[in-house]
């Protein structure tokens, strides 16, 4: 009794050490996420972001600037031949201008992608510090993209809504992010949108992906080029807010 009594002690010990192993796994390849973005000190010294490039959908080619401030407010405006678009969050309401829908008001965004700008508008990205904001994230496994290794994570954000994430094994950088949202088509289909990360450079050491392209339900929809990065410079709360009708 006392031997079998101490090979069950022994298989729980084991059972233990696998549970506290697998936890340390996922906060390793999190903490690598962060050491090869540039750092916690690094990282948490930039407050706030402007990005200028160009934006490819349907053929068409248009130029592109995003904003982002800490805690959680971003903005990006594409210019059109007459007008542009323009998404914003400005940490409480998604709202969209869009032209081509025939008014030029802003307007909230429907929910589903509401939901979606709240989570990508966090400004450190949903890893970092994730167990104090609340989110929890499952080690899926090791698995292929492409040609690389990738760990696959399942991060399950605090409000309930589900991301994967899909980082280069090797460097601990984002090659891919995947989550089922509802456009607001109607009827609650929730579509698949993926976004796949390349291109990384080095700003002032920081690793930025310079590459950007989104798939829906697998089907390229639009591919974003970022040419120069500005860290700190003065953004004013101001352009994140709706305007009034």
């Amino acid at each position: 009794m006392h031997v079998h009594m101490s090979r069950l002690a022994f298989a729980l010990s084991l059972l233990a050490v696998s549970a506290v192993a697998h936890a340390q796994t996922v906060d390793e390849i999190v903490a690598k996420n962060l050491q090869a973005k540039g750092g916690a000190e690094k990282w948490g010294s930039v407050t706030s972001v402007k990005m200028t490039g160009k934006i490819a959908a349907q053929g068409q080619e248009m130029p592109l600037t995003m904003y982002a401030k800490r805690p959680n407010m971003n903005r990006q405006e594409i210019s059109l031949p007459d007008g542009r678009i323009v998404q914003a969050f400005d940490g409480t309401t998604a709202w969209v201008i869009n032209p081509l829908t025939g008014s030029d008001q802003p307007q909230p965004m429907p929910g589903g992608i509401a939901d979606m700008m709240k989570n990508s508008a966090d400004f450190d990205g949903a890893l970092i510090n994730y167990k104090t904001k609340g989110h929890t994230i499952e080690l899926v496994g090791k698995e292929k993209l492409a040609d690389k290794d990738v760990y696959h994570l399942k991060v399950t954000m605090k409000g309930g809504q589900v991301q994967h994430y899909f980082l280069d094994a090797q460097s601990g950088l984002e090659l891919k992010t995947s989550a089922e949202i509802d456009m607001g088509m109607g009827g609650g289909a929730k579509q698949t949108l993926d976004t796949e990360m390349s291109n990384y450079k080095s700003e002032g050491g920081i690793m930025l992906p310079h590459t950007v392209k989104q798939f829906v339900n697998g089907k390229p929809t639009v591919e974003m080029t970022v040419t120069v990065v500005e860290f700190n410079t003065a953004v004013d709360e101001a352009i994140f807010k709706m305007p009034k009708k």
